[in-house]
């Protein structure tokens, strides 16, 4: 899965479809790689200024993935901003082009990055990407497929209740166990803990209202829609830790 899901220097393996099934419930695992990745080169930044250090993990990042959900990303936002029926939406998200919709969603994207990456705890960009492998498995398991056949399907068809549980779980046990990490001397850990678990609720909530919007709109979902709850559910944890750690009941404690 790490050959599959990132452009990391890992051994490649050649895709097959019986591997692939074997290999969805190890894709929030994949998120731990590359959240340790993240983790590794905030400290090696960290003489650098904040806004230079937040580009470079937004590189990094992009790196890693290759924009492997970057794609599905735009791709979606194309089809389900174009105001056309659902048959004409599912054409516009299998076209290689990319349209207006698509390049707003890659600029918002970047600039989220570019400003977040500057207030995020380290601790925060470890459980970052987790959240967004686990999104596509907890997507799969509320809505069918929304074309014939495709790559997505194989997720949608195979998801099962063990899957679904550690893309739900493993996010919180990562929340509480950086909760702990980044308590200091001044900071309870559960005041941390509680953020980073509060957050990475939303999040999942987030992938679950998104899910339901998107099958609403293409009568299912695909593996753009995958590609766009790996992205949003990741956008909506920073936002919500950023916000949280800057609401004012946290300096009562």
């Amino acid at each position: 899965m790490l050959s599959f899901f990132t452009r990391l220097p890992v051994p490649y393996v050649e895709y097959e479809e019986k591997l692939y099934i074997k290999g969805i419930k190890t894709i929030p695992f994949v998120g731990i790689v590359l959240g340790l990745i993240l983790y590794l080169v905030s400290f090696l930044t960290f003489w650098l200024d904040p806004e230079v250090s937040a580009v470079v993990l937004l590189m990094t990042y992009i790196f890693m993935t290759g924009g492997l959900h970057l794609d599905g990303l735009a791709d979606t936002c194309d089809g389900v901003f174009s105001g056309r029926e659902r048959e004409r939406m599912l054409e516009i998200m299998k076209d290689s082009r990319i349209g207006s919709f698509g390049v707003l969603a890659m600029l918002f994207f970047f600039i989220f990055y570019a400003v977040m990456y500057q207030f995020l705890p380290r601790e925060a960009l470890l459980i970052l990407p987790v959240i967004g492998k686990s999104a596509p498995l907890i997507s799969a398991s509320l809505a069918d497929y929304a074309r014939p056949s495709g790559m997505g399907q194989l997720l949608v068809d195979n998801i099962k209740a063990p899957e679904v549980t550690v893309a739900v779980v493993l996010p919180l046990v990562l929340a509480v166990g950086m909760g702990v990490v980044s308590s200091g001397i001044w900071t309870p850990t559960w005041a941390w803990t509680v953020i980073y678990i509060i957050a990475a609720v939303i999040a999942e909530l987030s992938v679950v209202a998104l899910t339901k919007w998107l099958a609403k709109k293409l009568g299912g979902i695909t593996g753009d829609t995958h590609g766009m709850v790996c992205e949003v559910s990741q956008m909506v944890f920073a936002f919500c830790v950023y916000a949280l750690t800057k609401s004012p009941i946290w300096y009562l404690f």
